[in-house]
């Protein structure tokens, strides 16, 4: 009984489920027609996943105090502010704490393949089921004409990158240690495809700056360089400042909306039009004003909605997080989430838990290196 047990992770069995749940909500966001009611559907998914991994923390006796307090604030920060975005994050996190990270991550490639091939199968066999079915275009100066941008059914151009994100990291990370020519052939020419066909510079950009990232840090010392190693931990904190900057002052520049995609535009109206980025607790928006102004910003949509007190833990999580990784030279760690800083500048992802593994195993690496560890079930024993 005792072999059969150890065969059978019953906690890696359950951990694969909720992610299966969460990843499943998302897809359905994304990609059922917003004519359809499913909200339902969706709150059943969404508290089906808090649910299962409250059960996986408390059934998990020994926590440390780190853990305890996070989980409490989070939970505070959701009952005040009603978006459960860094509640849902934390407690898978939490459920990961004594789960082999390259299992978790496995879990977010092989799930989230599976579910991109799907809807591109669906969308491409089935063309009509595709609820935005808008032609889009882009002007190429060098030719002084519009070009057309696949969306391979996604319903937009930057949605395939913008879901690949996680697999392109996940198999960087995977394959880090052995990573090759082949790899590189893979990688930077299926960007390079993509790219051509969606011109989706959000994503294109990113990505390909991150294979950069991944030559470089190969063979960088970072831990030793330390003007490098405090740009690193800090840069979550820069990022913010340039997103509220570039929105707050540079909302009506011409070249800077051109650059970004009318972002500057969009993000104003979270930041000054219709809310206070200085909240503490967030803002909270009408539905009309989301659905007409995309809050395509992470960082946006953390100081804003979120509020800053949010902020203000997400970015001390990051910092001790990305130093953490610095000093132990985990190398594919900080690979990874840098890859997800990045592309969130332009895309609400960095707190998507059907998306950002990466942070998943920051909070986790975070939680893990507090020793002040109790045994709860030992702790009330002992007040009876």
């Amino acid at each position: 009984m005792n072999s059969l047990s150890k065969k059978i992770d019953i906690r890696k069995i359950a951990f694969t489920f909720i992610l299966l749940l969460i990843i499943t909500r998302k897809y359905l966001i994304s990609f059922v027609n917003p004519n359809i009611d499913i909200g339902l559907v969706k709150s059943l998914l969404f508290y089906g996943s808090i649910a299962g991994l409250l059960v996986l923390f408390i059934t998990d006796s020994k926590k440390t105090i780190s853990e305890i307090i996070l989980v409490g604030m989070c939970f505070l920060l959701y009952l005040i502010n009603r978006e459960g975005a860094i509640l849902l994050i934390v407690l898978l996190a939490v459920a990961s704490k004594n789960i082999d990270d390259r299992y978790i991550v496995k879990n977010y490639l092989v799930i989230t393949a599976i579910f991109l091939v799907g809807a591109l199968i669906i969308f491409n066999v089935f063309p009509w089921l595709e609820y935005n079915q808008e032609v889009h275009y882009r002007y190429m100066k060098k030719i002084d004409d519009l070009v057309v941008r696949m969306d391979y059914g996604l319903g937009n151009p930057n949605a395939i990158f913008y879901n690949m994100v996680t697999i392109y990291s996940a198999y960087i990370f995977l394959r880090f240690k052995k990573y090759n020519l082949i790899d590189r052939i893979i990688l930077f020419g299926s960007v390079f495809f993509i790219y051509q066909t969606t011109y989706s510079r959000t994503g294109g950009y990113t990505i390909f700056a991150g294979l950069i990232f991944v030559e470089i840090i190969r063979f960088l010392d970072i831990k030793n360089i330390k003007p490098l190693k405090l740009l690193a931990k800090i840069s979550p904190i820069l990022i913010t400042v340039i997103s509220v900057i570039t929105g707050y002052f540079l909302y009506d520049n011409t070249m800077a909306n051109r650059l970004l995609a009318s972002r500057p535009k969009y993000w104003n109206v979270y930041l000054a039009q219709e809310g206070n980025f200085l909240s503490i607790f967030g803002n909270h928006y009408d539905s009309i004003v989301k659905s007409l102004n995309p809050l395509d910003s992470s960082y946006i949509y953390i100081i804003c909605v979120l509020g800053l007190l949010t902020w203000v833990l997400f970015m001390y999580l990051l910092y001790k997080g990305i130093g953490g990784f610095i000093e132990d030279d985990k190398k594919a760690y900080l690979i990874v989430i840098v890859i997800f800083l990045i592309y969130s500048f332009a895309e609400n992802l960095l707190l998507e838990a059907g998306l950002s593994f990466a942070v998943v195993l920051l909070i986790k690496d975070v939680i893990m290196r507090d020793k002040r560890e109790i045994d709860v079930y030992k702790f009330i024993r002992r007040q009876k």
